[in-house]
């Protein structure tokens, strides 16, 4: 660990520890060229030296927030090898996570539940369209600026290109809680087991509860490939039922037939928030392909993420 007052490269001021994980620590720090609050996470390199793979996940994570330009990701700023320590040192997001804000106040307004959910899949859709899967969605990696709007964070399992969902050894990636049935049977993984967590994210904000869960892992992921998702609406009567709908075609066990493409989700979010209460008809804007990045492992249309209306 790093005491206050130590500095990388000259520039980067550790100030304060705000937490720690399996991988390493995440320091808040000041940038002394801009006089910016900046994230510094560091690899622990008790854990490099016991596990060499854990670099390539750390170095994929500065790598995938360096393609990734939008106003709803953490934004990278510099990856840094200090003698033999690893950092990324990126934005410092002040406003706490989702997962923060649903302990804090729970039940979120509809209202407010659709704004999150918007900004998510417009996130989302950015990474997917640069062939990037997060991989490890959950309220905890999506942090809060101090307006409130989300930022997705915790790129550090996600792949780009990669339709693996196990590591080396046959491990899970991913909370287990939010993975989606294809991840735990081994079978092929591309966006669909994001858009597999979004809906479980979106089921949690709603009803304050996970759609699959239980005190033991094992039985957590034994609901997730055998037992259906409780019903939205009989946990949050003042649901849309469009939005139930929505979350219930999310949730679907089968990869094929579950909604492929979070641009459509986020095409259904916006007009539930324009205040329709029916399934749509996905607009043109939405529902047009246009033809595949070289290699892309999407399924979904690839036009530029944006849920504006189209204009009359």
């Amino acid at each position: 660990m790093f005491s206050a007052g130590f500095l990388i490269q000259d520039r980067y001021e550790v100030l304060a520890l705000l937490g720690q994980g399996g991988m390493g620590h995440v320091y808040r720090g000041l940038d002394r060229q801009t006089q910016q609050p900046v994230a510094i996470k560091v690899l622990k390199p008790e854990v490099l030296a016991a596990d060499a793979t854990l670099l390539e996940r750390f170095l994929r994570e500065g790598e995938a927030l360096r393609q990734l330009d939008h106003p709803n990701i953490v934004k990278m700023l510099q990856a840094v090898q200090q003698e033999q320590t690893h950092f990324l040192v990126m934005e410092y997001v002040e406003g706490g996570s989702l997962a923060e804000l649903l302990q804090q106040q729970a039940p979120l307004s509809i209202h407010r539940i659709l704004e999150i959910a918007l900004d998510i899949a417009d996130a989302l859709t950015r990474a997917h369209r640069l062939n990037i899967i997060h991989r490890d969605l959950k309220p905890q990696n999506v942090l809060l600026d101090a307006n409130g709007r989300p930022r997705l964070s915790d790129f550090g399992v996600a792949r780009m290109g990669d339709r693996s969902g196990v590591t080396a050894s046959g491990a899970l990636i991913g909370t287990y809680a939010y993975v989606s049935p294809e991840v735990i049977l081994g079978e092929t993984v591309d966006e669909r087991a994001d858009i597999w967590a979004f809906g479980v994210m979106l089921f949690e904000m709603l009803t304050g509860q996970r759609p699959f869960d239980a005190e033991m892992p094992i039985a957590v992921i034994n609901a997730i490939v055998y037992k259906p998702a409780p019903e939205v609406l009989s946990l949050r009567p003042d649901a849309p039922p469009a939005l139930a709908s929505l979350i219930l075609q999310m949730l679907d066990k089968d990869p094929q037939t579950r909604i492929a493409s979070v641009r459509l989700v986020g095409a259904e979010l916006e007009a539930l928030l324009r205040g329709r209460d029916t399934p749509l008809t996905v607009p043109p804007r939405f529902a047009t392909p246009t033809p595949p990045l070289p290699d892309s492992v999407l399924v979904a249309p690839l036009t530029p993420p944006s849920f504006q209306a189209p204009t009359p």
